[in-house]
């Protein structure tokens, strides 16, 4: 059995026949435990108590939710009624058991409300026919907090915030259940176009597209969850100040990425530290559509066209294709000659399809590479397998982008750039020291000597050195180094500061509560 360390109790993962699911073997939280379990997975007994699993202490004046329900029964009614004009700082109970839910559960611009059950495994909500993209939604609202239940089945959505300021989920589950498939629902946790969110001690399974994933948002801390069989483990997506640390990562077909897209009303995003994280065997296909069909099965980190990113401290291991690629935009769309068409709008915003800043450090890195896939890579693949016969590097940097930047070849791209985003440091120029892709202090967790070699990899030489042209367009070079003593991505850059959460006024993360936190102090 598998468990995911973390400040406030455990998340149990079992393994069985190579599926990850929540353990119903013990505690889920710090100081209760788990009642009998019936034989649909709920709990025998109905019966309110003072704490939930995880030890959040429920207060006397909380409204119950269904009360009475017995395990099976339709409760929409009573939640949208209990929901609809709550009251301000209210906590609201929902019944303990495994209950039906026929339609999108809606709360609008709620303050300091705290919605939860009686526990991870405890309350189980079950969305499998009901109407409407989002199991929960919540849109807008102050300092929400969602904890102690599982939401599964949802026909899109798990629980999704939008446009909220102070968001806190804490040991809810979104489930999918058996294989992971096309026509699962998309996101898991989902918070939007948010401020100040907490998301920890969470559990994320089977989504088509994210499992934990927040976007468009700023000021947002990811840690000691558990992402599991989604195509994304935990995805940031055109986000500010984010950590994402303590958190298992496996079974995915990416475990941990950073995105910058296009078109978004955030336009791009940065400073995101990924660290301390266990990401292993992320290698189930790839089920996805839309921006999350690019990655590629067997991916540990892959940071996409997002710039100013540090990777370190971080247990990278079994992912078949490789543990960190750095991409540009230019790896999906190659066409450079009509980006101002395509993407001027969003360029004026500040997306740019370049990575800059990238620094990946004291991360260890095992066994990785046996078995690289997938249509973003296949031509890397192919020309890379002919030439070396060998596994792909650990840590393997497109450089496209920085290549193009350097030899002038996007300059004309700055006179794009809005005001705002320049004054941010969106430019085109040969890229400066700032803004170069870095890796060293890595170690090599390869046993010999059927995984002795460790390497790093560049797809285009950024320098231009051993860059040839056809049809005035450059060519891979495929340069391959060791990532112990690297002479490539030999350059070290400056750390980034810690993010962290004001939630109810209090401050969460590694400039927070999380001071004396081990991850902390790397």
């Amino acid at each position: 059995m598998w468990t995911l360390p973390g400040r406030k109790g455990l998340l149990s993962v079992a393994v069985l026949s190579g599926s990850l699911f929540i353990s119903g073997c013990g505690d889920d939280g710090k100081d209760g435990a788990p009642g009998p379990a019936g034989s649909d997975g709920s709990n025998a007994s109905a019966q309110s108590t003072t704490t939930t699993t995880s030890g959040f202490a429920i207060p006397g004046d909380a409204i119950f939710v269904a009360a009475d329900a017995q395990p099976g029964d339709d409760i929409t009614e009573a939640l949208l009624l209990a929901l609809f004009n709550v009251p301000d700082d209210a906590t609201v109970v929902l019944p303990k058991g495994r209950f039906t839910v026929s339609e999108t559960i809606t709360i609008n611009s709620a303050s300091g409300l705290i919605l939860t059950g009686h526990g991870i495994n405890e309350t189980i909500l079950d969305f499998s026919n009901a109407d409407g993209d989002d199991a929960i939604r919540f849109e807008g609202g102050t300092d929400i907090t969602i904890r102690d239940l599982g939401v599964y089945e949802a026909r899109k959505n798990g629980i999704k915030t939008i446009s909220a300021n102070g968001v806190h989920m804490t040991y809810t589950a979104t489930v999918w259940e058996g294989e992971l498939a096309s026509d699962n629902g998309a996101y898991g946790l989902y918070p939007l176009q948010s401020q100040n969110v907490l998301l920890e001690n969470n559990y994320a399974y089977g989504s088509a597209d994210a499992g934990i994933y927040v976007g468009q948002s700023n000021n947002i801390v990811i840690r000691d969850n558990s992402a599991i069989n989604n195509v994304a483990g935990i995805e940031i997506e055109n986000s500010t100040m984010a950590d994402v640390y303590n958190n298992l990562a496996a079974g995915n077909t990416g475990g941990i990425l950073a995105f910058d897209l296009p078109g978004l009303e955030q336009a791009y995003g940065g400073n995101i530290r990924i660290f301390n994280n266990t990401v292993y065997a992320n290698n189930a296909e790839n089920v996805g559509s839309g921006a999350v069909g690019i990655v590629p099965p067997g991916t540990g980190v892959l940071v996409y066209a997002t710039s100013d990113v540090e990777i370190y401290n971080n247990q990278i291991t079994d992912n078949e294709t490789t543990a960190i690629a750095i991409a540009s935009y230019f790896l999906a769309d190659d066409d450079v000659a009509n980006y101002p068409a395509n993407y001027g709008a969003t360029m004026t915003r500040g997306w740019s399809p370049l990575v800059k800043n990238v620094y990946m450090h004291n991360n260890t890195i095992a066994r990785n590479g046996a078995d690289p896939r997938g249509a973003l890579i296949q031509d890397i693949v192919d020309g890379y397998t002919l030439m070396l016969g060998e596994t792909m590097p650990a840590i393997l940097y497109g450089g496209i982008g920085e290549l193009l930047s350097n030899a002038g070849a996007i300059a004309g791209f700055d006179g794009l750039v809005g005001p705002e985003a320049a004054a941010d440091g969106v430019d085109y120029d040969a890229y400066a020291s700032g803004d170069l892709i870095c890796a060293n202090s890595n170690v090599n967790g390869n046993p010999a000597p059927d995984y002795e070699n460790v390497n790093t990899g560049l797809v285009y030489d950024p320098t231009g050195a051993t860059t040839s042209y056809v049809d005035g367009a450059p060519q891979p070079s495929l340069l391959i180094d060791q990532m112990v003593n690297n002479t490539y991505l030999a350059c070290v850059q400056n750390r980034l500061p810690p993010a962290s959460v004001n939630f109810k006024n209090n401050i969460y993360g590694c400039a927070g509560d999380d001071l004396a936190e081990h991850a902390c102090s790397l």
